[in-house]
């Protein structure tokens, strides 16, 4: 029921004696949720996605909600004590049982215990009322971060790819707990590995609640993900009244180690305590998944003194990392469900990501994420809920804020630490001093975060923020003065400056660099209920609500030509937005990958989108569709990829044209030799060069060659750069194609200009398709997709330039491939087959 401010709080009208009719009347609601998403499945409230519809969501926070339901219990099941517990409430209220008030409560991030032992009925129906207040006013992303005084979700708050959004309800899992003489109030198993990397030992420590002294039976396993046992251990012990921490170690011999993705399996296992009175009744109970490995941290070769340690070592060995930034899936991060996180997380672990920075405006990840990570090798660096501001940036030192902090990430802590897939804890997201310097320890919020994770989890790494500085973000002038540790940005494709800033960067890592790419232009249509989805500029006012920030259209007329405000180009638009974004993030990967093992990983902003912007900087779009950046990003993060160091992408006629080609080998075949076969290709097929270069891999990333090329005249002003590397065994292990422009204006422009060309697809039965081109001009930017984006097709390669006369088998996750109507294609110049 919704109410107005303290209107639920009587029951009928002192003036008419009527009883006092809630604004919103009765519904269903589903828990965990939001009150939004309950008032959308009874009618109340339009999907926020259509149009602008959520601009008339926007007073649903400022409402006061009761939630009421009414259960049973029985006699046999309650025991000595009896607690209702709420895992999350989102934001502030009261709750109610039985006509009286429990407690009140304030705070999302910390579960709400409340015995209710004297409140309970056993003999007949209990009524359960949890009533919210209106939402607090909070800084989105524009304010003051020295002034946050709250720990509540900030980018529902507004941000540049989410519109105001702000979630009441119950988030999390609401159950009743009943027990008697002990309690298991926190179950630690910590998993340690042996030096000799061979055996393990697990570390246990239970924060118990004895109700009763005596004497009790602690019981402890360890199983394999085959369910066999590997470890046991029984223990008696004398426990006291009251609460108090139980510590034994175990033994494991011959394990199995964790490795992240890419680089090895992720064998868990189940590790369970059982605490037995002295008459061999089980009091209480709980179980873990582990995994085995052995996390350090190491500075970078050759990195400044000050720099911190940001080379991530597994199990012995250096892990590049190659990640996204995460955000929650919805606005409403409570509804979300464990197919759906494995549908989104499944899609990055596909484009060979390792890692996943959860970004601190939002949430504390829930247990189906880190599951899935965990099973899947996904490294989680997790954000302790703080961000910047733009107008102030700095983290906030208010005491009662410091504590409120504290207990927040105690609890946040103590939740996840047993999640092999868990690496970095760090204070928060952009956080500065003035002048845009980043905060360390020496601010009192981040000694406190860093004292917190010392104590509580001391073998995981603790960053200040991120970026961890000394500078937030790189600067062309001042590279090669160790003044870029962990820097943030850019955001955007540099154009002609973009391949001079990623040749000369010297960061030790990049935790956030992003492009925008806009979504399929079908899609952008479908939203634009009462709205033009053209022309896309920053007086539309569709643009403008879904993701401002990223609108495109000066760049795009500079790289691509003019575009016509009255003609609807969206579908060429699309194509445009997306190659860019494609080209930049390839690039920077690939020249930082370069530079392994000074620089130490690249986190892409950002991986998914909360909301359905026209133009973000996601690679995934917000119903789960992957943009074409995907795939070049899968490919730039292979194990085994082959790239090209160039410094710009439009030539004129008679220059030379360069680059250096180099592999790069993290499978570890050092030693092994490969060819390289180089090719300069029109796009009618014509060869203008071709190069071979044996190339024995030696380090990450090998110089194998260069090739140099004196531009002649290339028909529709293209030209590409094919690469392939083969085995010692003639299997093609690595490709890549490049695309150059001898349009010294609008070097994108051509792309618009070419003519049709005729594709041919054919089924091939055990998951593969074969595209053949047809024609006589070369398809550009041909990608597959399929047409349900709940249905997530993983190929092993897409977005292709497919040469006149050539053959592509794809092969993909379809099973069976019996028809190509469950898929669709689209590319800058393709005739769609019949």
């Amino acid at each position: 029921m919704g109410f107005y401010k303290n209107q639920w709080r009587l029951y009928e009208s002192m003036e008419l004696g009527h009883e006092i009719i809630p604004a919103i009347g009765h519904m269903k609601a589903r828990i965990p949720g939001s009150v939004q998403t309950d008032l959308m499945a009874n009618g109340w409230l339009k999907d926020p996605n259509l149009g602008l519809a959520s601009l008339d969501g926007e007073w649903v926070d400022n409402r006061e909600w009761v939630y009421e339901t009414n259960f049973s219990i029985s006699d046999d099941w309650l025991q000595d004590r009896c607690e209702l517990v709420f895992e999350g409430l989102d934001y502030s209220g009261e709750i109610y049982l039985n006509g009286g008030k429990v407690a009140g409560f304030e705070g999302m991030f910390i579960p709400v215990r409340l015995d209710i032992t004297d409140r309970i009925r056993t003999n007949g129906s209990n009524r359960l009322l949890v009533v919210f207040h209106a939402a607090p006013d909070i800084d989105g992303q524009f304010g003051y971060s020295n002034q946050i005084r709250k720990l509540k979700s900030r980018f529902n708050y507004a941000w540049d790819w989410c519109p105001r959004i702000v979630p009441v309800g119950i988030w999390r899992d609401v159950y009743l707990q009943t027990y008697s003489e002990v309690k298991i109030n926190d179950f630690y198993p910590n998993a340690m590995v042996e030096d000799n990397l061979i055996d393990g030992h697990v570390r246990f420590r239970t924060e118990v609640t004895v109700q009763r002294r005596g004497s009790y039976t602690i019981s402890y396993k360890v199983i394999t993900d085959q369910g066999e046992p590997k470890a046991l251990a029984v223990h008696t012990m004398e426990l006291e009244c009251g609460n108090s921490f139980i510590e034994h170690e175990l033994a494991v011999a011959d394990i199995e180690l964790w490795w992240p993705n890419g680089y090895g399996n992720q064998p868990l296992y189940e590790v369970g305590i059982e605490i037995t009175s002295d008459n061999h009744i089980m009091k209480c109970q709980d179980r873990k998944l582990i995994g085995f490995r052995k996390l350090e941290f190491i500075k970078n070769p050759n990195s400044p003194e000050s720099a911190l340690p940001y080379t991530l070592v597994i199990n012995g060995r250096p892990i590049f990392m190659k990640g996204v930034n995460w955000v929650p899936i919805r606005p409403f991060y409570g509804d979300v469900k464990a197919d759906e996180y494995a549908n989104y997380l499944g899609r990055f672990k596909d484009m060979n990501v390792n890692i996943l920075r959860v970004w601190g405006g939002a949430i504390i990840e829930k247990q189906d994420f880190y599951q899935y990570c965990d099973a899947n090798g996904l490294m989680v660096w997790q954000e302790l809920l703080q961000s910047s501001s733009g107008i102030n940036n700095t983290p906030p030192d208010d005491p009662k804020f410091l504590n409120d902090l504290e207990q927040v990430a105690i609890f946040a802590i103590k939740e996840k630490r047993s999640h092999p897939s868990l690496v970095i804890w760090c204070g928060g997201n952009e956080l500065m001093w003035e002048g845009f310097k980043p905060v360390d320890e020496r601010h009192a919020n981040i000694a406190r975060l860093k004292k917190v994770v010392e104590e509580h989890d001391p073998d995981r790494g603790f960053l200040p923020t991120s970026a961890s500085g000394p500078s937030f973000n790189a600067n062309v002038e001042h590279m090669g003065n160790g003044l870029h540790h962990d820097v943030h940005g850019p955001w955007l494709y540099l154009e002609g400056d973009h391949y001079e800033f990623f040749n000369k960067d010297d960061s030790l890592l990049l935790s956030e660099m992003g492009t925008p790419g806009i979504s399929r232009a079908e899609n952008i249509e479908k939203y634009a209920i009462g709205c033009s989805a053209w022309p896309p500029t920053k007086e539309n006012p569709y643009w403008v609500h879904r993701g401002a920030w990223w609108i495109q259209w000066e760049q795009l007329n500079r790289l691509f030509g003019e575009w016509s405000r009255d003609h609807n180009e969206l579908q060429i638009y699309s194509q445009a937005s997306r190659y860019l974004q494609m080209e930049s993030l390839r690039y920077a990967i690939e020249a930082t990958r370069r530079r392994e093992p000074y620089a130490s990983g690249f986190i892409i902003w950002m991986g998914n989108e909360p909301f359905a912007n026209n133009s973000n900087t996601s690679v995934i779009e917000y119903d789960g569709m992957v943009k074409p950046a995907y795939y070049a990003v899968k490919n730039a993060f292979s194990s085994l990829h082959i790239s090209a160091k160039y410094d710009k992408v439009n030539f004129s006629e008679g220059e030379r044209f360069s680059c250096q080609l180099y592999l790069h080998d993290e499978l570890g075949t050092n030693g092994q030799t490969f060819e390289v076969q180089a090719e300069i290709v029109g796009i009618d097929g014509t060869v203008y060069k071709q190069d071979r270069f044996t190339c024995t891999s030696e380090q990450l990333a090998t110089q194998a060659g260069e090739l140099d090329w004196i531009v002649s005249g290339a028909p529709y002003s293209l030209f590409f750069l094919r690469l392939q590397v083969r085995d010692k065994e003639d299997a093609v292990v690595s490709t890549n194609t490049y695309l150059y422009s001898m349009d010294l204006l609008s070097p994108y422009r051509p792309l618009r200009q070419l003519p049709k060309a005729s594709l041919a697809v054919e089924l091939m039965g055990e998951g593969q398709l074969q595209i053949r081109n047809v024609s006589d001009i070369t398809a550009v930017g041909v990608m597959i997709q399929e047409k349900e984006a709940s249905r997530f097709v993983s190929f092993n390669h897409n977005y292709l330039h497919i040469f006149p006369g050539e053959s592509v088998t794809i092969e993909s996750s379809m099973q069976p491939m019996d028809t190509v109507e469950r898929l669709v294609m689209n590319g800058f110049n393709i005739d769609l087959p019949s």
